[in-house]
């Protein structure tokens, strides 16, 4: 037991001490994943088990003010940042590789923008959990499924992970994509929050494709440089971009077509 806990030790030191990019472990939430894990087990433990039990005889909360603000701050949030990592991929430094793109582990303005811009992805991606929270609170428990739980906590995980090991270079899309459907999707959320009927807004199943796109491409991004080989990115990232999602892909398009091939029938 003490050899397996000294192991355990010193894979931890190693991983989180020593082969972290120490310019983001002064940053808040950004140094031990101790703290990240505790914030995703208490996620967990609140929307599935804590949150349901205390709702079980309350009237929901009437949470729609907070929830305009929130999902305005969303939009503007996502959208600043999505601005912001295409002006710099594409405009100020024109220098992606779609191919094949390294980590900048320098300290030079483009090294550090990339920092910053996996710092505000992570954070955002932390700001998300709050979602669930409302839906436990206004006892809208049906909307707490394994697609919404899975992948707000895994984010969480991957992006802290990602901002300590990889922050930026070839991941870089991903955050532009999810920044992008995100900004549109809280816009859409903040429609309905106004009083508009889902039914109203007519390009809210066009935003489900616009999803099911995004983890097509973000696949094809992470696979190819797997199959052309010769890249010097991680392995190991460029095959956990790949499978998750791949996973995702799948787990979205049997939301979707749930969703509305049994409308089509309907209809």
């Amino acid at each position: 037991m003490t050899t397996l806990a000294s192991t355990l030790v010193n894979h931890y030191n190693n991983l989180f001490n020593e082969r972290r990019d120490e310019r983001s472990a002064h940053l808040p939430l950004a140094g031990s994943p101790i703290l990240i894990l505790g914030i995703v087990i208490a996620y967990l433990y609140f929307v599935l088990k804590f949150g349901p039990r205390y709702m079980a005889n309350r009237k929901p909360y009437n949470l729609r003010s907070i929830i305009k603000v929130y999902n305005l701050f969303q939009v503007m949030a996502n959208s600043i940042l999505f601005l912001r990592i295409s002006y710099n991929v594409f405009f100020q430094y024109n220098y992606f590789s779609f191919n094949c793109q390294l980590v900048d582990y320098s300290r030079s303005q483009r090294g550090m923008d990339e920092v910053f811009f996996s710092y505000a992805y992570f954070c955002l991606k932390l700001i998300d959990l709050v979602d669930t929270v409302f839906f436990v609170l206004r006892k809208k428990q049906s909307h707490v499924s394994f697609l919404h739980v899975y992948h707000h906590s895994l984010m969480v995980v991957t992006t802290f992970c990602g901002l300590v090991f990889v922050p930026g270079g070839h991941v870089l899309i991903l955050g532009l994509w999810n920044t992008l459907v995100h900004a549109i999707m809280y816009f859409y959320y903040f429609l309905t929050s106004l009083g508009s009927s889902e039914s109203s807004i007519w390009w809210k199943k066009h935003l489900t494709r616009l999803q099911l796109v995004q983890f097509l491409h973000i696949a094809f991004h992470f696979g190819r440089p797997l199959m052309m080989g010769g890249c010097k990115f991680p392995l190991f990232w460029l095959w956990y971009g790949f499978l998750q999602a791949i996973f995702v892909l799948a787990l979205f398009l049997e939301f979707y077509l749930k969703a509305y091939s049994s409308k089509l029938k309907r209809n």
